[in-house]
C-alpha cells in the first residue's frame, strides 16, 4: 500500500469551493439514480423479492409456505412499504425509489470510514469515486436485499473504526453485524475475511499491540450477544411457526450444490486467495512504515477484509454475480480516493487539480451519458405484470419461474433458478410441477425457464398467448359436424368450446348440451360439435378478461403449423 502525504499547509482550492462542489455532485447522483429506476432493465431478483415481501404482508411464513434463499430480514422490513404501495403493476419502480436512501446511506458511512482511517475530503472522494462507479450505481439501483446488505456491513465497519472502543460500542457492532447477517448469508464471508484481516494486522504488529486480556474478553463477549440478538429472535419466530429446518435448509444447505459455477472448473482457483492475499499482506507492511501505527492499524484492517473478502469471492464462491461486489466497493474505493485526494501535495496546484477531480469528472461524465442516453428497457417488464394482474385473481395461483406475478400464489414450491434447476437434473429436489398444477388448478402459466421435463405437459395443457404467457386449454383441431373428439383435462376449471367465429355449440360427454363456459373435471372428456370448425379448448375467463379470441387462436394454429 503506497505512502499517502497529506498536505496540512494552505488549502489550494478555497474549501468552501470544494463543498459546493461536492453537493453538486451527489444531487447530480440523486437526479441519476431516480431516472435510473425508470430505465434499468428488470432484474428476476427484484421480483423474487418483492413477492417474498408480499408473502409477509399475507400472513404466510416464509420457507414454509413460500421458499427463499435469502435470510428474512430485508423482507420483513419492506413489507408495511409494500401493503402501502397495493397491487401495482409499476410496484418494482417504486421499490426501486425506496432504494435510494439505502444508497445514500452507504456513501455517507463511507464518507465516516474514510474521515476516519484520513479526513474528510478522503472520505468524500471516496464516497463519490464508489457512488459513481457503474458496477455499484446500477446494481444498488436494483429492489434487492444486497441495498441493506451493503448499508449495514459499511455501519458495521464504521462503527468498528470509532474510538476508544468499549463493551458498549463492541456490543454495537455486534447487533449492525447481526443484522447484516439477518440480510444476507454472504455475511460469513465478509465476517470470516474481517477476522482473519485483525488477525494478520496482530501478528504483524503484536510489538506495538497493547494486549489487554479483560478488555478483550470483555469486548468479544458484548460482540457476540449483540450479533446473536436478533438471529435469536428470528429461530424463535420460525421455530414457533413450525418453520426452523426449512429455514435452515433454504439459507444454508439449498446454496451448496456440486459441480456449480465456479467449483466445476478445477482446484486452480484455490491458489488465487493465498498468493493474492500474501501480495496483499506485502503492500500493507510497506505503507506500515509510512504511516502512524494507529491509522496503519485501523486502515490495514480495512483494506485486507476488503481484498480477502474479494480474493474469496473470486476463488471459492460457487456463482459470482455483481451484487456481491456491493459492500465492498466503496471500501476498495477507499485506496485510489486517498492517492488522489491526498497524494501529490509537491505538485504544483494545477497538476494537483488535474490528479484530483479529472478522473472523477470523467467518472461522472461516462455514467450521466450512460443513464441519460439509455433507453426505457422497465416498461416492457411493467406491461407484462400489468397483463398478469389483469388476466388473474387475488387468490388464484399463476405459475412463474421466481415470483415474477409478484401478487399471486407459485403452485410450485421452489423457485427455479440455477442452483434448483441444478437439484432438479440430480434429482435432490423432486420434480413435482405437473402435479402441483393439477392440484391447484393453475391456468395462467409464465413460459419461462421451465424443467425441460415437463415440457410435454405444459404444451399438451396450456395455450400460448404470445410466447411467454400461457393460459390452460388445449387445440381440439379441425372437427367435423356432429364427430365427437376424445381429450384429456388436467387443469380443472371452466373452459370455452371456440373457433373463429367465437363459441362453438355442441354435446359434451356424450348427454350434456354446451353453449358457453362450462367446468370441466380433470380427466377424460368428449366433445362433439353441432358445426364443423377448427376448435380449441380455452379456459373461459381469460376470454372474460380481455384475450383476444382472434390473437389467440392465430397463436394456436401457428403452433399447429409448426408442429406439423
Amino acid at each position: 500500500m503506497p505512502a499517502i502525504p497529506i498536505d496540512q499547509k494552505q488549502p489550494w482550492w478555497d474549501p468552501r469551493s470544494a463543498r459546493a462542489w461536492a453537493t453538486f455532485a451527489f444531487a447530480l447522483l440523486l437526479v441519476l439514480r431516480v431516472v435510473r429506476a425508470f430505465t434499468l432493465a428488470p432484474d428476476t431478483d427484484e421480483a423474487q423479492h418483492l413477492h417474498v415481501v408480499w408473502a409477509w404482508t399475507q400472513g404466510l411464513v416464509v420457507y414454509r409456505d413460500v421458499f427463499d434463499n435469502h435470510t428474512p430480514l430485508f423482507h420483513l422490513l419492506c413489507a408495511p412499504l409494500l401493503m402501502l404501495l397495493g397491487e401495482r403493476a409499476d410496484v418494482v419502480l417504486w421499490a426501486r425509489l425506496a432504494m435510494i436512501p439505502l444508497y445514500f446511506g452507504a456513501l455517507y458511512a463511507t464518507w465516516r470510514i474514510g474521515r476516519d482511517l484520513w479526513s474528510s475530503r478522503v472520505g468524500v472522494y471516496a464516497a463519490l469515486l464508489a457512488g459513481a462507479t457503474p458496477v455499484f450505481f446500477n446494481t444498488s439501483a436494483q429492489f434487492r436485499t444486497d441495498d441493506l446488505w451493503m448499508l449495514l456491513w459499511l455501519c458495521t465497519v464504521a462503527a468498528a473504526l470509532v474510538r476508544p472502543f468499549t463493551t458498549l460500542r463492541a456490543f454495537l457492532v455486534g447487533v449492525l453485524a447481526g443484522a447484516t447477517f439477518c440480510v444476507s448469508a454472504k455475511t460469513t464471508l465478509l465476517l470470516g475475511t474481517a477476522l482473519l484481516a485483525v488477525a494478520t494486522v496482530f501478528v504483524l504488529d503484536r510489538r506495538r499491540l497493547a494486549l489487554r486480556p479483560k478488555l478483550w474478553a470483555e469486548c468479544a463477549a458484548a460482540g457476540l450477544a449483540g450479533a446473536l440478538l436478533i438471529p435469536a429472535a428470528f429461530a424463535v419466530y420460525f421455530i414457533a411457526h413450525d418453520a426452523w429446518r426449512q429455514a435452515l435448509y433454504a439459507i444454508f444447505e439449498h446454496n451448496v450444490v456440486a459441480d456449480l459455477g465456479r467449483w466445476k472448473h478445477g482446484a486452480w482457483y484455490f491458489w488465487l486467495f493465498p498468493v493474492g492475499y500474501a501480495l496483499a499482506i506485502a503492500a500493507a507492511r510497506h505503507w506500515r512504515s509510512r504511516a502512524k501505527p494507529s491509522r496503519w492499524r485501523r486502515g490495514s484492517v480495512v483494506l485486507l477484509s476488503a481484498i480477502g473478502y474479494l480474493l474469496a469471492l473470486f476463488a471459492y464462491w460457487p456463482l459470482f454475480t455483481h451484487q456481491d461486489l456491493l459492500p465492498v466497493l466503496p471500501l476498495i474505493a477507499l485506496l485510489p480516493a486517498a492517492l488522489l485526494a491526498e497524494g501529490g501535495g509537491h505538485r504544483a496546484a494545477p497538476m494537483r487539480f488535474a490528479l484530483r477531480y479529472v478522473p472523477l469528472a470523467l467518472a461522472f461524465g461516462a455514467l450521466a451519458i450512460g443513464v441519460l442516453g439509455s433507453p426505457d428497457r422497465y416498461a416492457p417488464s411493467k406491461d407484462e405484470l400489468a397483463r398478469i394482474l389483469s388476466l388473474s385473481r387475488p387468490g388464484e395461483y399463476v405459475m412463474d419461474p421466481k415470483g415474477e406475478s409478484i401478487f399471486r400464489r407459485r403452485p410450485f414450491f421452489w423457485v427455479i433458478e440455477r442452483v434448483t434447476e441444478q437439484r432438479l437434473r440430480d434429482g435432490s429436489i423432486r420434480d413435482d410441477l405437473p402435479q402441483r398444477l393439477e392440484a391447484t388448478s393453475t391456468a395462467l402459466l409464465v413460459d419461462d425457464h421451465l424443467p425441460a421435463a415437463d415440457r410435454a405437459f405444459v404444451e399438451a395443457n396450456y395455450l400460448s398467448l404470445d410466447g411467454w404467457l400461457r393460459i390452460a386449454g388445449r387445440h381440439l383441431g379441425p372437427l367435423a359436424a356432429g364427430k365427437g373428439v376424445d381429450f384429456d383435462v388436467a387443469i380443472a376449471s371452466d373452459y370455452r368450446f371456440v373457433d373463429r367465429h367465437g363459441g362453438v355449440p355442441g354435446w359434451l360427454d356424450g348427454d350434456r348440451f354446451v353453449d358457453g363456459p362450462v367446468h370441466l373435471a380433470a380427466g377424460g372428456h368428449r366433445f362433439a360439435p353441432l358445426a364443423a370448425g377448427d376448435v380449441a379448448l380455452v379456459w373461459a375467463p381469460a376470454l372474460e378478461r380481455g384475450v383476444s379470441l382472434q390473437s389467440l387462436l392465430s397463436t394456436v394454429e401457428r403452433g399447429a403449423t409448426a408442429s406439423r
